[in-house]
């Protein structure tokens, strides 16, 4: 019975000598290095929805009349806002 005393005391030893941490291995908060942004815009007079991201016009959607227009801006947002729930960014913040 000594004897598994003993080998249970080393291999502890060991154990923690094994769990010395590095300084490099430290957690370190991440940081933002890129802010991107997007915006979905609906101009009334020429029925045109644009998508822009990062001051680059992605797409655009020509539209029959306003009522079309504005009906496919909603359903845009919608779905954005599904996303958004999807993603559950409201949770994090």
């Amino acid at each position: 019975m000594n004897d598994n005393k003993v080998k249970a005391t080393s291999a502890g030893e060991n154990l923690q000598e094994a769990l010395v941490l590095r300084p490099e291995w430290e957690i370190k908060p991440k940081q933002v290095e890129k802010l991107e942004t997007f915006t979905v815009t609906l101009n009334e007079k020429t029925n045109v929805i644009e998508l822009v991201v990062n001051n680059e016009i992605h797409s655009t959607l020509t539209c029959k009349n306003q009522l079309y227009g504005k009906i496919k801006f909603h359903d845009a947002l919608s779905y954005v806002m599904a996303k958004f729930d999807l993603w559950r960014l409201h949770e994090k913040n």
